[in-house]
Formats: C-alpha cells, structure tokens, sequence
C-alpha cells in the first residue's frame, strides 16, 4: 500500500522539477526524499523519473501516479475539511431512539432549538416502546435513547434522567376532576385508557392495582399516545402517562391531572441513555449536553405547572 508521505515527496519533486527544490520546501534533506522515491518506484516496478543533471523530469508512468496522486490528496484534504466541520457542528447527524412521551413538544421543540444554532446537523428519530428503544441503542441503530420508567440492561448507560412522575389525568368535567385527595382504589372502577404491554406504563399500571388487589377498569388498548389522549377526551375516560406526554392538552384545559396519591407512580424518570463505552460523534455529544442542560429546568416547570393547576383545583 503506498505510502502518503512517499506519495508527498513524489508530488512535490513533479511540481519542482527537482529533487533539492523539493527538499527545500518540505524542510527534509535530498536523500530522504530519494529513499522514498526509489521505494515508490520498487512498489510500482517501473521508473518514475528519469535523473538528470539540471533535474528531473517524470516518465509516462510518473505522469501516471501523479494524475491519481492529486485526486487522493485532493480528497484528503476534502476529508479534513469535513472533519474540522463536524468538529464545528457544521455537519453531521443524531440518530434518536425515543418512547413516545417526551416526542412534542420536548424533543420536537429541542431538536428545533438546536438546529436554529447548528442548521447543518441533521436529526434522525425512532419512535418506540421503551424495550425496543433500548434495543436500538445497544445495536448501533441510535446514538442516544430516551426511556421511561426503571430498566435494566448491562450494555447500556444512563447520561441523565428528568423526573417524571405518572398522572392519572381527566377531562375537566369528569367526576372525580373536582381537587378532591384520591387513591388508587378510587379510580380501579373508573373508564380508562392505557398503552400496550410494549411500554413500561402498562407495566407500572398493572403491578399498582395488583397491589391494592384491583385490575384497572380499561375501554381500550392502543400504542399511539395520542389515540388514548384524545379518546380519554372524546369519552370522558381517565388516561395515565406522564405530564410530557401531555403538555398541550394540559395547558390547553382539556385535561386536568387528577390529585391522586400513589406512591408507585411519584418517583418515575425518564432516562438518557446510551450504549456502554460508545464512540460520540462531535453532534451527538453537542447535543447530549444541550438535552441535560434544559433537564432540571424541565423539572422546575413541571412542577410549578402541577402546583398551579391542583391550587386551581382546589
């Protein structure tokens, strides 16, 4: 395989005419450049040059090396250029795996945000339950991962983690949406809604009311966060998920998170994840940084807009 610094030398000697013009240019002395030549000459099996006394000129097979010479060094130095770009986020790409929950307008708004300062960075974003997230990233599929709820993998790796309590929300006219303390047994008898047994949710739900003795009364099954949202609202039903899951219906009013008590659903987080030991991409760790950076924030407003919303209710 050639080697680039002879493949330099032997450039430069083209250019110059001149094994000394050439060694004056690089700072190197005559007979290391020689040395390299007659190596390129032994790998090609054929003269390059022909030696004379006012200098050099190139043989037809020099002629040859030297037209695909510049090509490889002209993409070289295309390659450099296109590396010092990702090292200034002029380009590159972030290949997401997400559970639905945190989609919009979180990830949506900060993927929006980022790309306002870094506009070449492209976003790549899986939308799955929370095992195949995890699957994603241990199988290089995805940089970065975001889960709900506790998991346990070995291959993977928690960079952050946003708390986020489970609500049991309702439409503002449901009767049990009037601020008054719940239990989870209040609710085992009431309509709801919940995610499919491929999100950690349906887990969550599941073990809670096993706990009180009690199965959670559901209408209907889906894997589509929105679906459940808006059938809740349609049908007057309760719906469990997490305040980012539905921020705008919440701020909009048409869902109220009811003031239940439940310990097995305060201390729920969503996780940043990635895979052990992975390799970041300039973009991708720009942008890990970025997330972390609005996490606590996050956490403050949540629960600023669940205090004023259940002092509203009361």
């Amino acid at each position: 395989m050639i080697n680039l610094t002879a493949g330099q030398y032997f450039l430069h000697v083209a250019r110059f005419k001149s094994i000394r013009l050439a060694a004056e240019r690089l700072h190197v002395s005559p007979s290391a450049i020689s040395r390299q030549i007659v190596k390129l000459e032994h790998e090609f099996g054929g003269q390059l040059l022909d030696r004379r006394a006012e200098g050099v000129e190139l043989t037809e097979a020099g002629q040859v090396l030297v037209e695909h010479l510049a090509v490889v060094f002209n993409r070289i130095e295309v390659a450099k250029g296109d590396i010092a770009d990702l090292h200034d986020l002029k380009a590159g790409t972030v290949s997401i795996a997400t559970v639905e929950g945190i989609t919009d307008p979180f990830l949506s708004g900060h993927i929006t945000s980022f790309r306002t300062q870094h506009p070449k960075v492209e976003f790549r974003v899986r939308i799955r339950g929370r095992e195949r997230v995890l699957e994603a990233v241990e199988q290089h599929l995805s940089q970065i991962g975001f889960v709900y709820d506790h998991y346990t993998h070995e291959g993977i790796e928690t960079v952050g983690q946003w708390r986020q309590p489970l609500l049991a929300l309702a439409p503002p006219k449901h009767p049990l949406a009037d601020g008054r303390r719940l239990r989870l047994d209040d609710l085992a008898e009431q309509p709801c809604v919940m995610p499919d047994s491929g999100f950690g949710i349906h887990h969550l739900l599941n073990r809670a009311f096993s706990k009180i003795g009690r199965k959670p009364n559901s209408i209907v099954v889906a894997d589509q966060f929105h679906f459940l949202v808006r059938h809740a609202i349609r049908n007057n039903a309760i719906v469990y998920l997490p305040l980012q899951a539905v921020l705008s219906e919440v701020k909009l009013g048409e869902l109220l998170p009811l003031n239940l008590g439940c310990g097995e659903f305060e201390h729920r987080f969503i996780y940043a994840v990635v895979r052990r030991g992975q390799h970041r991409s300039p973009a991708c760790a720009a942008f890990i940084a970025s997330i972390l950076s609005v996490f606590a924030e996050g956490e403050k407003s949540d629960a600023t807009l669940l205090a004023r919303l259940r002092a509203g209710q009361a």
